[in-house]
């Protein structure tokens, strides 16, 4: 699916006329010669006994709405020459051992280059920087927010919705499809992991309906969270974590709607939120990031399974006082020198993963938190 560009109606800068007051009470004004871009409205998900359903109006097997979108704006960025490499074409391999880590050589690559393009994306967006979201135009890829139909649409819009999430392609990619998502009203919010933000995220990840659709955060609780949010990206295999045998934690998917389990024999002390009830999963898992934001522990996030999973990695600051990104929490790992490729092992790396693991009387505690959480939600 191609994209058709989309043209200003009446000149550089003019409102849509047809239901404007309904729509400017639900919108933020773009400044004069800013974006005029492309606004998908999420579907109302289709709903048994409160368990999330199929996506709407989506034949089964069949790409979604959404995912065209993505894959195509991406593959159009791309050939426009919008990226700053191609990310397809870096060397891979399988770390050698038991837990098959993933290692990329990427020399284009630098460890800040994903934080200073976080911060940069941000704070062109801020209220006193509207004007520089024009600045961003090249790398949206679309905006998506809430819709009132049960099938979703794809529409034209001069306004970004207050509750929008825009997409934008990160022009340093470490995966294919790698972009930023970040709510367009994020200078309002107290906290980026606010729950009808993180809510909004598993929904994308369901809308998207593509099993390698991947959407990740990583909190550091040393960092403003105004410089933070979320990325996504298309993985053509499982993180190595993916593959890892899980032990129960709490519940199950048929009696208390929300499975919890922590992943066997880890370096790294990992749970796992299992769920089909999106406003349950959410529930459960904010409750958890409230717990380990108000604890002062870093953590990342990983949502996988079309939305149904949730990933939870907490971290300690290690002596170094590095924090590892949700990727590498998950086994996969950026190289920019051919040296540091070569010479990888899997030893190095789970001693860098238990570097950061929270010990066992801290992890007990979590998890027990955990419990409790869940508890409260039993459907």
């Amino acid at each position: 699916m191609t994209m058709a560009p989309v043209e200003p109606v009446e000149g550089e800068f003019t409102f849509l006329k047809q239901n404007m007051r309904s729509e400017q009470s639900k919108s933020h004004q773009v400044p004069p010669q800013c974006i005029i871009t492309n606004v998908y409205q999420l579907g109302i998900p289709t709903k048994t006994d409160g368990v999330l359903g199929n996506l709407p109006c989506s034949e089964a097997g069949s790409p979604s709405l959404l995912d065209i979108i993505l894959l195509s704006q991406w593959e159009d960025h791309a050939w426009k020459g919008q990226l700053r490499f191609d990310v397809t074409a870096c060397q891979k391999k399988v770390v050698t051992g038991g837990r098959k880590f993933i290692a990329q050589l990427n020399e284009n690559w630098k460890p800040s280059i994903l934080m200073d393009l976080e911060k940069q994306t941000i704070q062109s967006l801020r209220p006193t920087k509207l004007s520089d979201v024009k600045h961003q135009r090249e790398n949206v890829l679309v905006c998506v927010s809430f819709g009132e139909r049960e099938c979703p649409e794809l529409v034209s819009s001069t306004m970004l919705p207050k509750d929008g999430i825009l997409i934008i392609a990160n022009a340093h990619p470490i995966e294919y499809g790698h972009a930023f998502l970040v709510p367009y009203d994020v200078h309002q919010m107290p906290w980026l992991l606010d729950k009808k933000v993180l809510g909004l995220m598993m929904q994308i990840t369901a809308e998207v309906a593509n099993c390698s659709f991947r959407v990740f955060f990583d909190y550091d609780a040393s960092i403003s969270l105004d410089q933070k949010c979320f990325q996504a990206s298309y993985f053509a295999d499982p993180l190595p974590v993916e593959l890892l045998p899980t032990i129960p934690v709490y519940g199950n998917l048929l009696t208390s709607g929300v499975y919890i389990s922590e992943v066997a024999d880890y370096a790294l002390k990992t749970l796992i939120f299992v769920s089909k009830n999106l406003k349950a999963l959410v529930e459960v898992v904010g409750e958890m990031c409230s717990y380990l934001h108000d604890n002062g522990t870093a953590f990342s996030l990983l949502i996988s399974d079309c939305g149904t999973k949730v990933f939870m990695f907490p971290q300690v600051r290690a002596i170094l006082g590095y924090q590892l990104s949700t990727l590498e929490c998950g086994g996969y790992f950026v190289y920019d020198t051919k040296s540091d490729f070569d010479h990888i092992n899997e030893a190095d790396i789970l001693k860098l993963l238990a570097s950061v693991s929270l010990d066992v009387p801290n992890f007990e505690t979590l998890k027990q938190q955990c419990c409790v959480a869940a508890s409260k939600l039993v459907l």
